[in-house]
């Protein structure tokens, strides 16, 4: 299976996941249509839930595309590398790093290895704690982030912020806030 078609089956069994569980459909986190105390969603409910869903699996998606085609790039890195050039020191632990970048502890150690055989970043073992790893950006690794950062910056503002009218963003970005931070 090529990997455009491999990826639209893992978008679209994602998106039917995602929109199986807010409509009620049994999943593997057990909630069914038998939760009475949970009330139905309404038909706006409904369709910004769906919206959203269809956004979380789709967007990033055409961000990597743009940054891979444009920068040679990948989503991921990108993050990685932004975090760590706002970071003082331009260093995290990998574990923070992770976090940060909302990648699994694996991939970003996967991640991290290829950006250091890139000469993008640096590892070394915690000052402090000789279990840890800290990432350490490098001059290289800024330089490649700065290149990206217009491609980048197109991709959000003709994938997404272009999309709205500049009198809704105000409300968007309140709504997003309020649900980041109840994610903890």
């Amino acid at each position: 299976m090529s990997k455009r078609r491999d990826r639209a089956v893992r978008t679209r069994r994602l998106l039917g996941a995602l929109t199986s569980a807010a409509c009620g459909s049994k999943y593997p986190g057990g909630v069914t249509e038998a939760d009475d105390d949970v009330p139905p969603l309404s038909a706006l409910e409904e369709q910004a839930w769906r919206d959203l869903a269809r956004f979380f699996v789709v967007v990033p998606r055409l961000l990597d595309e743009d940054l891979q085609r444009g920068a040679n790039m990948s989503l991921s890195a990108y993050s990685a590398l932004t975090h760590l050039s706002e970071a003082p020191d331009h260093t995290l632990r990998i574990t923070e790093l992770a976090n940060r970048a909302y990648l699994s502890g694996s991939r970003t150690t996967r991640l991290v290895d290829e950006l250091a055989a890139g000469d993008l970043v640096v590892k070394r073992r915690c000052v402090g704690d000789a279990r840890g790893v800290d990432v350490i950006l490098t001059a290289k690794g800024l330089e490649t982030l700065q290149r990206a950062y217009p491609v980048h910056l197109r991709s959000v503002r003709s994938r997404v912020l272009d999309h709205m009218p500049q009198s809704t963003l105000p409300g968007f970005a309140q709504a997003m806030r309020f649900i980041t931070e109840s994610l903890g």
